[in-house]
């Protein structure tokens, strides 16, 4: 038992699923133990991307997949799944390992991304040498990064293709600079960063990804190597010998085990992480205890995503290094999960009513390059810059798309909420926030705020919410206590409070 606050349970939920329903809320206090809750989401079953958009399909009566079913899929499964800790770790994942529908190889295959996201789902607590090894050889990564049919230069009598080669340091394990144990970069004489590879490694790297094919023209089974093609000269990468004649999934296996030795891949993925679920500027101290449990377990992902979860770091509160901008599709996902929003009409799935595309201007496996949405230590000019401090988020934050968001949230509470038996359509999601109604309605207003701020801002408002709610409630006639239900969770939802997560 670790005796955890209402606030301190929610706060762990918030960084631990994809957003906080409050039966979920009540089983965690009961619990209250934040070691035995990763461990009962570890071992949950868990639906397939795959399957759901096939289901997605079927129940719309269409002869093929799209993407559009791929993604209202993903939607089906976080909003409704019980597996979020995965969820949630492959979402994160899905920001490192990035592949994307917007590559015109992979806009066709809806199901082959679908695919790809349940290799990350898959693999989202096992060792990320077996997550690599895995990404390096589906047909998806090996379309987006071009090295399918890749050919040794013996072969073809050019250069292979070095994309992937580049990627996998630069953004897949390794990173572009060397780093201390805590993350921080390594720095030459001059003050400068000191890369951490350089043009040969690359050259090298890219000889090992020669030979590999994909089966057949399957966009979902592995590719399968033909040495007849791979390149099985010996080779030096990052200052270790790869032994010549070695079969080409021999020596993935090798360099494989030379990325995950590197002193920089334990501090980069660690914090990459970090970033995702925690804080976009965590300390370097934090950064330094979850990479010492990659280090010694050797990238057992399990352990890493209990240790970043469960650091003393995740119970600091209104600390500017435990605290993040919560990324628009994120923020989509806990408001119609607190909610518990459902279709009618006899509807069991999502169908893109949210329009996520430019209310949140990112979707799942949608970014527009292998760097993803952003850049990890993005950061928009003013205090934040001046502070040294990163938010990436707030690359695909802007008025146009928070319009559009709140348009989402404002017919969410209104025309779905209020007006809700007002249509029975199986394509829209609704909402019933009957105890805020009965508040509202008995002007028990102190009980309405403080279940606001159970169900959106982990239990605590600020005064200056408290006084801009209560002047909309005052402004309602006894007979029209109800309408100022869905102004207070639209502006609930729409505040800084909520939008932050600290």
């Amino acid at each position: 038992m670790e005796g955890l606050t209402t606030r301190q349970a929610a706060r762990f939920l918030d960084m631990a699923t994809m957003g906080v329903k409050p039966q979920e809320l009540e089983d965690l206090l009961s619990l209250d133990d934040r070691q035995a809750w990763i461990s009962e989401q570890v071992s949950i079953d868990y639906q397939r991307h795959v399957e759901r958009t096939q289901y997605q399909q079927q129940q719309r009566g269409e002869a093929q997949a799209s993407q559009d079913m791929r993604v209202c899929a993903w939607f089906d499964i976080a909003l409704w799944g019980s597996a979020q800790l995965r969820q949630r770790v492959a979402f994160a994942l899905s920001q490192i390992l990035v592949v994307s529908d917007k590559d015109a190889n992979l806009a066709a295959h809806p199901l082959a991304l679908a695919h790809y996201y349940d290799l990350l789902s898959e693999h989202a607590f096992s060792d990320y040498k077996s997550l690599l090894y895995h990404v390096s050889r589906s047909p998806v990564m090996g379309h987006y990064l071009t090295f399918v049919g890749n050919l040794s230069k013996q072969a073809s009598g050019v250069d292979p293709d070095q994309n992937y080669a580049r990627e996998v340091m630069q953004l897949f394990s390794i990173g572009l600079y060397r780093l201390n144990p805590d993350g921080s970069q390594q720095l030459d004489g001059n003050g400068k960063p000191i890369p951490s590879y350089d043009d040969n490694d690359i050259e090298a790297l890219s000889r090992t990804f020669t030979g590999w094919f994909a089966d057949g023209d399957s966009m979902t089974a592995p590719m399968v190597a033909h040495d007849a093609w791979h390149d099985m000269g010996e080779k030096q990468v990052l200052g270790k010998m790869v032994s010549a004649n070695l079969g080409a999934d021999e020596e993935l296996d090798v360099v494989l085990e030379i990325l995950l030795d590197h002193p920089n891949t334990a501090p980069n993925i660690s914090r990459l992480l970090i970033q995702r679920l925690v804080s976009s500027n965590p300390r370097p101290a934090y950064v330094q205890r979850v990479a010492e449990v990659f280090t010694n377990t050797r990238g057992d992902l399990e352990a890493v995503v209990r240790a970043i979860l469960t650091d003393p770091e995740t119970l600091l509160e209104h600390d500017l290094h435990v605290a993040k901008l919560r990324e628009p599709i994120l923020a989509l996902c806990y408001v119609y999960r607190a909610l518990e929003a459902f279709p009618k009409g006899g509807g069991d799935i999502v169908y893109n009513s949210m329009n996520y595309t430019e209310s949140c201007q990112q979707y799942p496996l949608g970014a527009d390059s292998v760097f993803n949405f952003y850049q990890p230590d993005d950061s928009p000019q003013g205090d934040l810059a001046d502070n040294g401090l990163a938010a990436p988020e707030f690359k695909i934050v802007n008025w146009s798309q928070s319009i559009k968001l709140s348009n989402v949230f404002y017919k969410l509470a209104r025309t779905y909420g209020q007006d809700r038996n007002k249509s029975n359509s199986k394509t829209e999601l609704y909402i019933a926030p009957l105890e805020l109604e009965n508040a509202i309605e008995e002007w028990r207003l102190a009980d309405a705020f403080q279940l606001l701020a159970a169900t959106f801002l982990n239990g605590e408002m600020s005064s200056q919410l408290t006084e801009r709610l209560q002047a909309i409630c005052e402004a309602h006639s006894e007979n029209r206590r109800q309408d100022a239900v869905w102004k207070i969770i639209f502006f609930t939802v729409f505040s800084p409070e909520f939008m932050v997560m600290e």
